[in-house]
């Protein structure tokens, strides 16, 4: 039988400095080596994903930015990517601005990511862009208006704030034809706030699952995931398996819950029962 082995980045793989622990490492590596079939499904992009990743020996294209994308690490190539119809992403935008809230606008042209934004309105979202800026070296492109940057290569809309700042928004986007949303909150603000990214309704992890057990023929999937964003993604596999530190709704939606990020708890699962 032909298994994929696929775990959400954040709060699941990585400890909670957003990095692989060394013993995941040699673990991953080894089962690789050993012919498993490993991927990763994330809200992340390229741009923090590939320096995250370097020190692992993957070979099956990854899932970026929760379905938007499916990204071949070795080629630096995007597989596919889910664009926004210019009017949706524009009909986002102003819904976002009725509520006055601002967030960061991802496009993908010639196989290259741009990222836009208007102001730092919140802690979160300084947090977010220092560290994509200093830590991965990611370009971020300020403008005044980002209705001016919205095109037809826009892919996603990524806002950071209170839950209760995000739920007038979120509740208007659950009623627009032909796009998908993620709410979940953030693993590492201490403040408690949340994501909510808008997106195509074709590009979701279920979707982004299911396209690569169909593509590469696989009769099993196993995933990993610990956020309200990794549901979708449970909903494509066989078997599926919550850290012990993740939202109860997940653990309550997994087949099993295992050991804590902090724990290596993917890598000590995936040593116990990989065959």
């Amino acid at each position: 039988m032909k298994t994929l082995y696929i775990s959400d980045l954040d709060g699941t793989l990585l400890n909670s400095h957003a990095e692989l622990n060394p013993y995941t490492i040699e673990i991953l590596n080894s089962l690789i080596e050993k012919g498993m079939d490993f991927s990763i499904a994330t809200a992340r992009t390229a741009a923090t994903v590939t320096p995250i990743l370097s020190s692992l020996k993957l070979t099956v294209p990854v899932v970026l930015m929760n379905g938007v994308i499916r990204y071949d690490m070795a080629r630096k190539e995007y597989l596919n990517t889910w664009y926004l119809p210019a009017e949706t992403a524009a009909l986002i935008l102003r819904t976002a601005k009725q509520f006055h809230l601002t967030g960061f606008l991802y496009e993908i042209k010639e196989n290259k990511l741009a990222t836009y934004y208007e102001n730092l309105t919140n802690d979160a979202m300084t947090e977010y862009y220092t560290e994509r800026k200093v830590k991965f070296h990611k370009t971020f492109i300020q403008v005044e208006d980002l209705l001016e940057a919205a095109g037809i290569h826009t892919i996603y809309y990524a806002m950071l704030d209170s839950r209760e700042a995000l739920l007038p928004a979120y509740e208007i986007y659950q009623t627009i034809p032909g796009i998908s949303t993620a709410f979940y909150q953030d693993n590492y603000n201490k403040d408690g706030m949340w994501f909510l990214e808008v997106f195509s309704n074709n590009a979701t992890k279920y979707n982004a699952v299911m396209t690569l057990r169909e593509n590469l023929g696989y009769d099993r999937v196993v995933c990993f995931g610990d956020n309200l964003n990794d549901l979708p993604m449970f909903k494509a596999c066989d078997v599926t398996c919550a850290v012990a530190n993740a939202k109860d709704e997940v653990k309550a939606a997994a087949a099993h819950v295992i050991r804590s990020n902090e724990e290596d708890g993917v890598a000590k699962w995936l040593l116990e029962h990989f065959e």
